[in-house]
């Protein structure tokens, strides 16, 4: 089994004058383990408040005491991936970030999942490099090592259940994925995004792992502060 965030490997590659892929971020990066996934650092944050990124960029949105989440449709934040150094400023002002979460879905082929995590790792890695303090965002899912590697032992996570509570077959899927992930990366804290929290995190809070939960936001509306509430 392959451990997340070992086995580390520095690279330089040269960076072309169209640079799509956004080369110019991998400078003196550092990868995880076979899949060379960008290395995300620990976070220690216990978030009060989260606040989505798409209401996050608006100019009257001042909730600048929450941590900006992306647990939204892909395409709201794709903007991001485009040109990351134009929201660097704004994130700022938030206590921090949870790291980018394009979709990594079940049915999803492997190379399309692959592509968007390492997206998402490489984001989050570069965002830290700005100075923002940056959650990692983790779900281990049968098949896929890279979704871990890269992912830091010992810190503060966050785990996304949106949408995967209601069906009994996605239930089991993803409490199922939750166990293993906890039990990969032994969580200090977890920020929990979803509902049916006491079920989606009956594992972690059996184990005595602290967890804010917040429940799934209506477009446009301010998460709540505080969320479900703490175990």
């Amino acid at each position: 089994m392959e451990k997340p965030a070992n086995n580390t490997a520095q690279h330089r590659k040269p960076i072309h004058e169209r640079d799509v892929f956004h080369l110019w971020m991998l400078a003196d990066r550092h990868y995880a383990g076979r899949w060379e996934m960008p290395i995300v650092k620990a976070s220690r944050a216990e978030p009060t408040g989260l606040v989505p990124f798409t209401l996050a960029m608006r100019r009257d949105c001042t909730a600048f005491d929450c941590h900006v989440h992306f647990h939204e449709d892909d395409y709201r934040f794709e903007r991001l991936w485009r040109n990351p150094q134009r929201y660097v400023r704004r994130l700022k002002q938030f206590k921090g970030v949870i790291m980018p979460e394009y979709s990594t879905c079940i049915d999803f082929p492997k190379p399309l999942k692959m592509w968007n995590s390492y997206r998402n790792h490489l984001l989050a890695a570069w965002l830290q490099e700005q100075g923002i303090d940056v959650i990692p965002c983790a779900r281990y899912q049968p098949g896929c090592p890279w979704l871990l590697g890269g992912i830091p032992r010992r810190s503060t996570i966050a785990i996304c259940g949106r949408g995967l509570m209601k069906d009994p077959a996605e239930r089991r899927r993803f409490l199922r994925d939750v166990r293993a992930t906890v039990d990969r990366l032994e969580p200090t804290f977890i920020v929990y995004y979803g509902s049916l929290p006491q079920t989606a995190m009956a594992y972690p809070i059996s184990l005595g792992i602290p967890v804010r939960a917040y429940p799934p936001c209506s477009r446009g509306v301010l998460d709540w502060r505080n969320g479900y509430g703490q175990w």
